[in-house]
C-alpha cells in the first residue's frame, strides 16, 4: 500500500467558471488532470468577508473569525486605537506607514492576531508529529522560530526597523523574508527579485515546492500559495481564462518532477481550491459608492491617526465590502439609518443583543446562534424577520426546519464570524454586484474586478481533491479543510 503525502495548492482568485472555461477550451491539462484523478465541487464556500487574510486564517485553523480573531484584510484594533493593514493598496499602506503595514503582515498577523486559543495546522501537524512546510503562506505559525530578514531594496524602504522572529512549521518560507534551510532563492534568482515581489509569486513557490520533491525532502503535508492569478484578474478579468492558464503551468512543472503526472498523484494527493471569486466592477461613475458621502457632516478618522475623543467612526475599507466602527454613543444608529437607504449597498449588517441585524430599508432580519432552525452545515438558529434579505428559505425535512441560502452561501455563520471577530461596535456593509467602496487612498477596481462581499460572485471557488470521491463533502466549505486534510494525515500512517 502506498502512504500518500499531501499537497494542498491555493490559487488565489480561482473561480469556477473561469476554471470550466478553461478546460472547455483545454488550456488547463495539469488542472483538467488532477480533476479527473479525483474529486470535483464548483460550489465550496469561502469566508467573509471574501479577502485573503481572514480566509487564510478560517483555511488553516477550520475555524471562522470569531474564533480566530482575524476579522479582514483592513480592521480596526480598538484595544491598540489603529487600523491594521496587511498590504492592501500602495498611497493606504503609505499613509499607515510602510514599517508599520509590513509588522502586522510578516510577523502581528501570526504572532498576535490570530488567536491562541484556535491551533493552526502546522502546530496540528507537529503536535501528532507529522511533518509539514508552508511555502508563502500568510498563515503560518507552527513550532520552529524563524529569523525576518529585509531583502534587497526592503532594507531603505524599513531602514531602522526591527522585526521579532516569526513561527512555522519544520519547512517554511515567505519569499526571501524568512525561511528554513535548503529553501533559500539562489544567488541573482529572477523570480526572487524586487522585480517578482522578493518571491512572492508562483514561480517562486513552485520552484520551492519542486525542490522539495527532488531532493526527497517533501513532508507528509505542503500547503502553497499562488498569488499571481488574483494579481493580474483585478485588472484584466476579460483574460481570466488565459490568466489561469499560466497558473496551470506552474502546476504542471510541479507535476512533472514525480517524473510523470500518474506517478505525482500516486505519490500524492492533491486539494487544489481558491480563495475567493472576484466580481466584474463598471466603469461608471455609480460603480463606486462613496461611503463618506452618507456621512455629511460626522467625522471619519484618518486611517493614519484615530482619535477616538473627536472621531466619530472609523471605515475600513476591504473593496467590496466595508467595516464601519463606532466610537461614540449614538453614532451606529446614525450611521444605519443613512446607510439603510443607499440602493447600492447589499447587505447592511451589525451586532445586536447576541446575534445579528440585517436590514434594507423598511425591511429586518435578526438571527441568533441557538433554536430549533439548522443550516445544512447542522448549526442551529433562531429567526426573526425577513429571511429573504438574505436570499433564505425555510423547507422541512424528516420534521425538522432547515434553511437554505442562495446568493449569500451559508449567510448566518459567515456574517457572524466577521462581525463577532473583535468586541465592541461594528457594522458591515456589501455593495452590490457591479460597484465597490470608495475611500480616499484605498485602491479602486473599475473596470476591472475585486472581492470582498457576501454575494456568491466573491463566495464561491472550486475545489478539487485527487483520489477522492463526491461524497467526501456534500456541502464543502473551506473552513472544514483543516479537519479534512488531519484526517488524511492520520489516515495514511506517517
Amino acid at each position: 500500500m502506498v502512504w500518500k503525502k499531501t499537497i494542498f495548492i491555493l490559487i488565489d482568485s480561482f473561480m469556477p467558471h473561469v476554471f470550466e472555461e478553461a478546460e472547455a477550451q483545454q488550456k488547463v491539462p495539469a488542472l483538467s488532470f488532477l480533476k479527473a484523478n479525483g474529486a470535483y465541487w464548483n460550489d465550496c464556500v469561502t469566508v467573509f468577508p471574501t479577502m485573503s487574510a481572514n480566509i487564510d486564517a478560517s483555511l488553516m485553523t477550520g475555524t471562522y473569525p470569531d474564533e480566530h480573531y482575524v476579522p479582514g484584510l483592513v480592521w480596526y484594533d480598538r484595544d491598540k486605537q489603529r487600523v491594521v493593514n496587511y498590504i492592501n493598496g500602495g498611497k493606504a499602506v503609505w499613509r499607515l506607514g510602510t514599517r508599520k503595514c509590513a509588522q502586522d503582515v510578516l510577523v502581528s498577523l501570526n504572532e498576535q492576531h490570530l488567536s491562541r486559543d484556535v491551533k493552526t495546522i502546522f502546530e496540528e501537524a507537529a503536535r501528532h508529529h507529522r511533518t509539514s512546510a508552508s511555502l508563502n503562506f500568510s498563515i503560518h505559525r507552527g513550532p520552529v522560530r524563524y529569523s525576518v530578514q529585509k531583502p534587497g531594496l526592503m532594507k531603505l524602504a524599513l531602514l531602522g526597523t526591527k522585526f521579532d522572529s516569526v513561527t512555522g512549521p519544520e519547512l517554511a518560507l515567505q519569499g526571501r523574508f524568512f525561511h528554513s534551510n535548503g529553501l533559500r532563492a539562489r544567488f541573482g534568482q529572477w523570480n526572487a527579485s524586487v522585480f517578482k515581489k522578493y518571491g512572492i509569486n508562483d514561480s517562486f513557490v513552485t520552484d520551492m515546492a519542486i525542490r522539495l520533491v527532488q531532493e526527497g525532502r517533501l513532508p507528509a503535508l505542503t500547503v502553497a500559495y499562488m498569488p499571481d492569478n488574483d494579481y493580474t484578474y483585478h485588472r484584466h478579468p476579460d483574460k481570466g481564462v488565459d490568466i489561469l492558464a499560466r497558473a496551470d503551468r506552474q502546476i504542471g512543472r510541479l507535476l512533472d518532477a514525480f517524473g510523470s503526472w500518474e506517478e505525482a498523484v500516486r505519490q500524492c494527493r492533491f486539494i487544489i481550491t481558491g480563495d475567493h471569486g472576484q466580481t466584474k466592477i463598471g466603469v461608471e461613475r455609480e460603480a463606486l459608492i462613496a461611503v463618506l458621502d452618507s456621512l455629511i457632516g460626522m467625522r471619519a478618522s484618518c486611517p493614519e491617526k484615530v482619535n477616538p475623543e473627536q472621531d466619530d467612526l472609523v471605515i475600513c475599507n476591504n473593496e467590496r465590502m466595508c467595516f464601519l466602527y463606532p466610537l461614540k454613543e449614538g453614532v451606529q444608529e446614525e450611521v444605519i439609518k443613512r446607510l439603510l437607504g443607499e440602493s447600492r449597498i447589499d447587505v447592511l449588517a451589525w451586532k445586536e443583543g447576541a446575534g445579528v441585524r440585517v436590514g434594507r430599508g423598511e425591511r429586518a432580519l435578526f438571527f441568533t446562534r441557538g433554536g430549533q432552525v439548522r443550516d445544512v452545515y447542522g448549526v442551529r438558529w433562531t429567526i426573526d424577520g425577513d429571511l429573504t434579505l438574505l436570499d433564505g428559505s425555510l423547507a422541512e425535512k424528516e420534521g425538522k426546519q432547515i434553511v437554505h441560502f442562495g446568493q449569500y452561501p451559508d449567510a448566518f455563520s459567515r456574517l457572524y464570524g466577521a462581525l463577532y471577530a473583535r468586541d465592541g461596535q461594528v457594522i458591515a456593509i456589501t455593495a452590490q454586484p457591479g460597484a465597490e467602496f470608495y475611500t480616499p487612498s484605498d485602491p479602486t477596481h473599475q473596470g476591472g474586478a475585486s472581492h470582498g462581499s457576501l454575494h456568491h460572485t466573491d463566495s464561491l471557488v472550486p475545489l478539487i481533491i485527487t483520489g477522492e470521491t463526491k461524497a467526501a463533502f456534500a456541502h464543502p466549505r473551506l473552513v472544514d479543510l483543516k479537519s479534512y486534510m488531519l484526517g488524511c494525515l492520520h489516515s495514511e500512517g506517517y
